[in-house]
């Protein structure tokens, strides 16, 4: 053996024995990466003739594999029986699955190639999660081949001697690829589907890899994911870092919304409400399309982990989004770009938007009784501040009370007060739990995560972050039903907007069908219109809807305050957790204990968005 090769071995024995992650460069480009020791290794030995980038990539994407050249005297041999003996030792078991490119076309996409009984759960489980795929239109097909020759690719001897195996306990899997993600008549592969392929595969590979971990070893694991990718590359952390730095070139809220609210209100007072108000905005301070090349340089494609590489390109597509919004702000297309990014407004978001209106009756004299300004606002808020500071240290306790916004907004995790800005006090504590207790602790414990994603927020956090805090005046009782009206009047205003009516159409819709005072009728319709026609303001009635749908399924509140996530990303969260990607939340909302948390009990028996009137 030279010494050079007997060096390797050493150094990997001894971070076995340490227990320590392995990432080492092997000839003719070859890769060992072990994040930490785990009863399977996945071998991908590239042909003389080069690599399948589908199979190349597919060993990327686990947490154990080997990608290696077979030529003589690569030290092969010698290399996987020091990894299979040692860690078949340390769990009582090992699992070599290696994965070949069959050059020509056929049925099966996938042929699991066995010939030892103790890997026959495994190789079942995972022809069986493969049949089950489905890429787009195509359906993903597999089949078992339990032969009685050794498992290895045509022409190649087995990864291991057969006798080491049976000794060590080690058995051996094949996985034989057809190339169904090429074009037929040029060879050439079709990316996207590729990349599906690849995510769903690595799914079904963990899944069935866990078959054999947890009947056959004694390594401790209670699902699938904890056996997926726990070590990310420096890649992934300097686009993190692009991607948050390119989100907080621009405040998007702050951008889009007038500097002239109460200038603008008057004016139309004045004009009898016949003249749509005119409004100004921040300037510009960044240039859309240079971010825009900035964003799509990104090499998103190289990184190995699909769910990662899912998650960056998820966001960078929302950050375009809104760039082509400051591109069309105050022009047609800004409403378009809008509906993009939070939604559009179905029938069922409508009809109970304008039941809601029907069934809460207007009581404005109640909350205009014992008004807090914003100073004595603002102190309330810097008090919560303090309080949720001894539950992390790095909170700021800093509240801005300034001209140039309208009411309350919680911009990167401080709140912007208008200083013309007044509340009841039966309202404010409620308003308290909505902006700090969810827009400012969901800021912080996403800032606890190791991505920079959660605190900037995933494309389309709104939904659930407005639900949230929406719900959180409820847990205080200090939804009332005033409240409820402007959030379902939002939704009405919403959809007036964009069934083509204009501003001072949707100001009398609400002030004439729906009693709303002149000034109060103003803001909702401002805060729809503004920038062109934002219609985010509906995602607060239909994220409490789906919130309330979640809660009544037995579901936790907690671990959706894990950052600025949405619903639909729970999974995602659900599978870095499991991975030991995600930090554990620091931050705990007051609403989240007693006496608050009977409400929550409440719903889950039945309760609905009509029983929360008053």
């Amino acid at each position: 053996m030279e010494k050079k090769q007997e060096k390797v071995l050493n150094q990997i024995q001894d971070k076995l024995k340490k227990g320590e992650p392995i990432r080492l460069s092997l000839p003719d480009k070859g890769i060992l990466k072990i994040d930490k020791p785990v009863p399977f290794l996945l071998v991908y030995r590239v042909p003389k003739k080069g690599k399948d980038n589908f199979a190349y990539n597919l060993a990327k994407t686990e947490s154990s594999y080997l990608i290696t050249s077979d030529y003589e005297g690569s030290g092969l041999t010698e290399l996987l029986k020091l990894i299979s003996a040692y860690l078949a030792d340390q769990f009582g078991g090992f699992m070599l699955v290696e994965i070949w490119h069959q050059a020509k076309l056929d049925d099966k996409a996938f042929t699991i190639k066995v010939n030892q009984k103790g890997t026959l759960s495994m190789a079942t489980k995972l022809t069986e999660e493969l049949n089950a795929l489905r890429i787009g239109n195509q359906k993903i097909t597999a089949s078992l081949d339990k032969q009685k020759t050794a498992v290895a690719p045509p022409g190649r001897s087995p990864l291991i001697d057969k006798n080491v195996a049976k000794q060590s306990e080690i058995v051996l899997v094949g996985v034989e690829i057809a190339p169904v993600y090429n074009d037929v008549k040029t060879g050439k592969p079709y990316p996207l589907f590729m990349r599906e392929l690849r995510a769903a595969f690595g799914k079904s590979l963990r899944k069935s890899l866990f078959e054999f971990v947890r009947t056959n070893t004694s390594y401790n694991a209670t699902h699938f994911e904890m056996l997926g990718t726990t070590v990310l590359d420096d890649k992934v952390w300097e686009i993190d870092n692009e991607l948050a730095e390119y989100s907080n070139l621009f405040d998007f809220l702050l951008l889009v919304t007038p500097i002239n609210t109460m200038d603008a209100w008057k004016n139309f007072a004045e004009n009898k409400y016949l003249k749509a108000p005119v409004f100004h905005y921040r300037p510009m301070p960044i240039e859309p399309e240079l971010i825009k090349r900035k964003i799509y340089n990104l090499p998103i494609e190289d990184i190995s982990d699909p769910t990662i590489a899912f998650l960056f390109r998820d966001k960078r597509k929302e950050i375009d989004r809104m760039l082509n919004m400051m591109l069309e702000r105050e022009k047609p297309d800004f409403m378009h770009s809008s509906l993009q990014i939070f939604g559009n407004i179905d029938e069922h978001l409508l009809d109970v938007a304008r039941a809601i209106l029907v069934a809460a009756e207007p009581n404005y004299e109640q909350e205009n009784q014992d008004l807090l300004n914003a100073w004595e606002f603002a102190q309330m808020a810097e008090n919560e501040l303090i309080w949720l500071k001894k539950q992390d240290a790095s909170i700021l306790t800093a509240v801005r009370v300034r001209d140039d916004v309208d009411g309350v907004m919680v911009s990167r995790g401080i709140l912007n007060i208008n200083k013309s800005y007044q509340i009841s006090k039966q309202r404010a504590f409620a308003l308290i739990q909505h902006e700090i207790g969810t827009h400012v602790v969901t800021y912080y414990n996403g800032k606890a995560q190791p991505l920079k994603l959660f605190y900037i927020g995933v494309p389309g956090y709104e939904q659930l972050q407005e639900g949230l805090a929406v719900f959180s005046e409820y847990l205080c009782g200090g939804l009332t039903n005033q409240r409820m009206r402007i959030l379902a009047a939002r939704v009405v205003a919403v959809n007036s907007m964009i069934t083509g009516n204009s501003f001072v159409d949707t100001f009398f819709l609400l002030t004439d069908k729906y009693l709303f005072t002149p000034e109060a009728a103003f803001h909702i319709t401002m805060r729809v219109y503004r920038g062109g026609g934002l219609t985010k303001d509906a995602v607060y009635l239909k994220g409490l809807l789906n919130l309330i749908e979640y809660i009544k399924q037995g579901n936790d509140i907690a671990p959706l305050l894990i950052g600025k996530i949405r619903q639909d990303y729970i999974p995602v969260i659900n599978e870095l957790t499991f991975r030991g990607l995600l930090s554990k939340i620091p931050i705990k909302p007051r609403y989240l204990s007693r006496p608050y948390l009977k409400h929550i009990e409440t719903i889950k028996k039945g309760g609905n968005i009509f029983t929360m009137l008053n």
